[in-house]
């Protein structure tokens, strides 16, 4: 696992497209969609270049083609469930998760009774840590506005059945994680980069003030240290490699590290403006913060990642 890790031809062909789709489509109208509305048309353009279906058996797709465009996607600032769509769509029966993959319904997953996208989804996956179950709704969903302005609700889920492949799809829903978080860290580090270099004060850009420059030249090696995490990581996974699970946990924790100190940098560079959510990093700092906090079942993260550091391996 030592030698240079990089995407394939393939998967940067796929995020070229992605990066394409997204230009031309995700228009800050849709990236700032909040709870009150969601962008089917972006989320259905997604499912037919077959980004929803990546993580389905059998489909082609592996960790490696979901970190690239779960990068894209978080440049972008994209909204929607990705990574519990890759989780729900490795682990549901064939039907359900074809149905996620056309981009026609949306999932929620995670632990009641605060669960994300609840209130629009139509199919719910409880997901605790130690396994993960197909449910529904027992009641109504209370909504729960949330930093990210994304919509949670607060839902009884009654469990309908046990799901399968619940490991592959953790390091799936992992890895996508990681890779939508660096992808927002990297938006907000060019967007103070750029301020920087034209912002002028005291008769010079601020970038050549090293209480500017320094920081950013830190968030960035963080972030570049977190995008070979992410690469190591999905290559392990799609190897069958025996520490692939923890290295997607170091990645997303990397990752989620990175992208704060990103978000602290461009508030710091923008100044006032970096608060405003009206403003260019604002609204994507909350997210961040959000995404960074997501529950993520931290005993097993501890277990998995002193596990891979210690003498005896993963047990």
């Amino acid at each position: 696992m030592s030698e240079p890790v990089a995407f394939t031809t393939e998967q940067r062909s796929l995020a070229e497209s992605v990066r394409r789709y997204c230009l031309d489509t995700c228009t800050e109208e849709v990236q700032r969609a909040g709870s009150g509305s969601f962008p089917w048309p972006f989320w259905r353009g997604l499912a037919e270049l077959g980004v929803l279906s990546l993580a389905v058996p059998e489909e082609g797709g592996g960790a490696g083609e979901i970190a690239a465009v779960a990068m894209e996607l978080g440049r972008a600032f994209a909204p929607g469930p990705v990574a519990g769509t890759f989780f729900a769509t490795r682990t549901l029966p064939a039907v359900a998760a074809v149905a996620l993959a056309s981009g026609e319904s949306l999932v929620s997953v995670g632990c009641p009774p605060l669960m994300p996208w609840a209130p629009i989804a139509d199919v719910f996956v409880e997901s605790n840590g130690e396994g993960a179950w197909l449910a529904r709704a027992a009641g109504a969903v209370e909504p729960v506005e949330t930093l990210g302005n994304e919509p949670w609700g607060r839902v009884s889920l009654e469990r309908v059945r046990p799901l399968e492949r619940v490991s592959e799809g953790t390091d799936f829903s992992n890895t996508a994680l990681a890779g939508y978080l660096w992808g927002a860290g990297k938006r907000l580090l060019d967007a103070a980069v750029e301020h920087a270099r034209t912002r002028v004060q005291f008769g010079r850009t601020i970038g050549t003030f090293e209480a500017v420059a320094h920081p950013i030249v830190n968030t960035g090696l963080g972030l570049e240290a977190a995008e070979k995490l992410i690469k190591v990581a999905a290559r392990a996974i799609d190897q069958g490699h025996h520490q692939g699970a923890a290295l997607a946990v170091a990645a997303r924790l990397s990752a989620s590290r990175a992208a704060m100190e990103a978000a602290f940098v461009s508030h710091q560079t923008h100044g006032a403006m970096g608060y405003a959510v009206e403003g260019p990093v604002g609204h994507i700092a909350q997210r961040i913060r959000q995404l960074s906090l997501v529950p993520a079942h931290e005993n097993d993260i501890g277990r998995q990642v002193l596990a891979m550091y210690s003498e005896k391996g993963p047990q």
